[in-house]
């Protein structure tokens, strides 16, 4: 659950347009910068076996696959330049030993009274889409898309909302996503998660509907994304459940607290979000992502998303997605008080370092 979503992605694309302007004469300031992977401790009992090309990390006995992801919220705008923009993504993602992306794109509403959804300019087209995705895949990155609904053009958090007509908002979200359906199928995109967060009606039997037609328009696997407190089986119509994991913790012992948590989930779950404002005290609440403080305190996220991992890994969930960046040249600064979400900086290094483990033999 997350009571803003456009910020990030809004500034990154704006950070983009601003910049550009300047770009050949700071061409150095728009290299991603390193970022080094600290030591990183492998949870207890686990080890990494190698099959072929691939790998499996075994944790007691159990071997299972784990993606190491990222999400990217992507707000497009007006003349982005999205292939040289998804490259220097990639190129900052490779020093976080990423090996998943799940690229978000925005639709809206004009209100929650409305029946029907709609694209914007800063919704990136199909073709876009297409453009991006092939360059995640063409670095070796396991791909993943999904619509998400706007808050800001909802009115209020789109967890609990129930559209008041549900045929006629089925129906246009149809004719939405069916183009993006069709271009994941084009393009070999192995996820498409026709559901996020929509825990008021992600039961609803018109999702079943949906789901008849999606199977006619794309081949891979179909997800739904639940929200944290509301976690269901056969979400959106189909088998595989996410989790956008935002549940609080009552102790700074955050490690403890998310393998508690953790072992509540189905084994093989993916958290598609794992996200908390750089501020002191966010882990009560870490669904609000913009608080009101004097300062950022970059070691909350840090250490959130580093037990995170550790925990993830230990309680044999099948990967994790930390949010987020967006689509842009220039890579996330450290947390600022406008975008206390940023993965750069101390949040970045932590990630690096646990995916960096995860890459490595483990030891």
């Amino acid at each position: 659950m997350r009571r803003t979503v456009r910020g990030l992605a809004v500034f990154a694309g704006f950070g983009v347009l601003v910049g550009g302007c300047a770009a050949a004469s700071h061409i150095r300031q728009l290299q991603p910068p390193s970022v080094p992977a600290t030591p990183f401790t492998a949870p207890a009992g686990c080890a990494r076996v190698t099959e072929g090309a691939s790998w499996r990390l075994n944790c007691g006995g159990e071997t299972s696959p784990f993606q190491r992801g990222i999400d990217i919220d992507w707000y497009a705008y007006t003349g982005q330049p999205v292939q040289s923009d998804a490259n220097a993504t990639v190129t900052y993602l490779r020093k976080l030993h990423a090996d998943a992306v799940s690229i978000s794109f925005p639709f809206f509403m004009n209100g929650a009274k409305s029946d029907s959804v709609h694209a914007t300019i800063a919704t990136p087209t199909p073709g876009e889409l297409a453009t991006a995705v092939n360059v995640f895949e063409r670095g070796g990155f396991y791909v993943s898309i999904r619509p998400l609904l706007d808050e800001e053009s909802l009115g209020r958090s789109r967890v609990g909302w129930v559209p008041g007509n549900e045929a006629a908002w089925f129906a246009s979200y149809e004719r939405f996503v069916k183009p993006y359906a069709v271009m994941a199928r084009q393009t070999g995109v192995s996820e498409f998660i026709i559901g996020t967060e929509l825990n008021g009606f992600n039961l609803s039997p018109r999702w079943a509907g949906l789901v008849r037609l999606m199977r006619g328009w794309y081949g891979g696997i179909l997800a739904c994304a639940d929200n944290w407190d509301h976690v269901v089986t056969r979400g959106c119509g189909v088998t595989t459940q996410t989790i956008d994991a935002y549940h609080p913790a009552y102790t700074t012992r955050f490690l403890a607290a998310w393998e508690q948590w953790d072992a509540t989930l189905p084994r093989g779950m993916v958290q598609t979000e794992v996200g908390i404002a750089a501020a002191r005290g966010a882990w009560r609440t870490p669904w609000v992502l913009r608080r009101r403080v004097s300062r950022t305190n970059p070691a909350t996220q840090a250490q959130w998303f580093t037990a995170a991992c550790k925990a993830a890994v230990k309680t044999h969930l099948g990967g994790v997605y930390f949010w987020s960046v967006g689509l842009s040249a220039t890579p996330p600064p450290d947390p600022t008080l406008a975008e206390q979400t940023n993965v750069g900086g101390p949040g970045a290094k932590a990630i690096a370092a646990c995916y960096a483990w995860l890459e490595r033999s483990g030891k």
